[in-house]
């Protein structure tokens, strides 16, 4: 029987929690929710949880504290913070410390589970490869985290047949607005490292565009982007990624990138 992943919410207003604790139980999570850090505190004495979903701004102790509280405790548990648009700087910064992801209020449903599935599924790999031990292991960070975050807008993560899987980071998409189109590579083009491989075009008419962080040819075009860009960047690390490249000068390129 499949071990049930325990996740602990805490947010000082009783509708998110209630909202939130509903669409997890209906996914088979085990949920438990505190109006504030002193109350999740108290949970944590008696039970051990797999993932923590914190608001960031909270009346007695904020999501930076609480979080700085579950690593020193818990240090590979993911904490996925929760905060509104006037907050996403902080939220960025927190990421950098050590947060797994955040979701900007009004989150929809979609974008929630999203990114509870993806720490879902490192909590199920850690206890597949052993728990703690495996964590602890050299290979671990690489493991545990195998989306690397190129600059301030790409991501990209090789998979196990060596293809590299490319998206856009959520912050740079928050700073885009709506979209009224994407323009992606076709399958068979070949990439430059440094090259641009993506436009995206706003509803206020403006161009964005991200340069190809590796260079390669284009196996696979994820057309759920092209057709309803809105609605799969919700989830740019899970349904939202954009394009599967086949490396070229992997090695190489990955080292001129710091990675």
């Amino acid at each position: 029987m499949t071990q049930k992943i325990n996740i602990l919410v805490i947010d000082d207003e009783q509708i998110i929690l209630d909202s939130i604790e509903k669409h997890l139980r209906k996914e088979n999570y085990r949920v438990y929710t505190a109006l504030s850090v002193l109350e999740a505190q108290k949970l944590m004495t008696g039970a051990t949880f797999d993932i923590f979903l914190t608001d960031l701004m909270m009346p007695d102790i904020d999501g930076m504290e609480f979080m700085k509280i579950v690593k020193t405790q818990q240090p590979h548990a993911p904490v996925i913070m929760i905060t509104g648009y006037a907050t996403i700087n902080t939220a960025l910064q927190a990421k950098q410390l050590g947060a797994f992801d955040y979701i900007a209020k009004p989150f929809t449903k979609k974008e929630l589970m999203g990114v509870i599935r993806r720490a879902a599924e490192l909590v199920a790999a850690a206890r597949s490869a052993g728990g703690d031990k495996a964590a602890d292991s050299p290979d671990s960070e690489a493991k545990s985290s195998p989306i690397r975050s190129v600059g301030d807008q790409s991501w990209m993560m090789q998979e196990e047949n060596g293809v590299v899987l490319l998206g856009v980071e959520r912050s740079f998409l928050n700073t885009i607005g709506k979209i009224q189109m994407i323009n992606l590579p076709a399958k068979g083009d070949r990439l430059r490292q440094g090259g641009p491989y993506l436009q995206i075009f706003s509803t206020d008419l403006r161009s964005h565009t991200v340069l190809s962080p590796l260079s390669g040819m284009v196996v696979e075009v994820n057309n759920k982007v092209i057709e309803n860009p809105n609605s799969a960047l919700q989830d740019p690390y899970g349904e939202g990624w954009l394009i599967r490249l086949e490396p070229s000068k992997f090695e190489f390129e990955r080292k001129l990138l710091g990675l």
